[in-house]
């Protein structure tokens, strides 16, 4: 067993439906998803502080990506409890020695996002970029894994969110 399976051990036991590790090689970009987070997300012209690319370019967000060894795939059915669940994976490899931990993955963490009703954000600390927002194409890349990633057909289908946990 390698030494990051703790970290799939310990999303399941955060609630998640399940955790892989994963490599770069297994994450698909397209620079459509970037397209899709622009023009097909309503939170990006409310100019949201989670759909901020901090002055990075595809082509850098792709190589930040592919620079790491190991990755975390994390699925769940919930927004909020995946958000959780992601940001304390990452705490937890900072603190085991994975100084570059970081986890990608839309912010959810509050139910009504203040800085969208024009309050400062009580958890700046805890803001990371979405998963579209680095151009990683989410369906592709859990597709090929096995991983059930379908579009909802109506409001009643359980949804497959997932985020991921860079590590080493």
């Amino acid at each position: 067993m390698s030494k990051l399976e703790k970290y799939v051990d310990l999303a399941k036991s955060l609630k998640m439906v399940d955790a892989m590790l994963i490599s770069p090689k297994d994450v698909f970009f397209d620079i459509r998803a970037i397209l899709k987070c622009r023009w097909g997300c309503e939170d990006f012209f409310q100019n949201s502080m989670r759909c901020h690319t901090r002055d990075t370019t595809y082509q850098e967000r792709v190589e930040m990506v592919k620079r790491y060894s190991d990755i975390l795939l994390v699925h769940s059915h919930d927004a909020r409890e995946l958000s959780t669940a992601v940001l304390e994976i990452e705490r937890r490899a900072f603190l085991d020695g994975y100084y570059f931990a970081f986890a990608i993955r839309t912010c959810n963490l509050c139910k009504s996002c203040a800085a969208e009703q024009g309050h400062p954000c009580p958890t700046p600390d805890k803001v990371r970029p979405c998963d579209q927002s680095f151009g990683i194409d989410v369906y592709k890349t859990a597709r090929n894994l096995g991983l059930p990633c379908d579009v909802l057909q109506d409001q009643n289908g359980i949804q497959n969110r997932y985020g991921f946990v860079l590590l080493g």
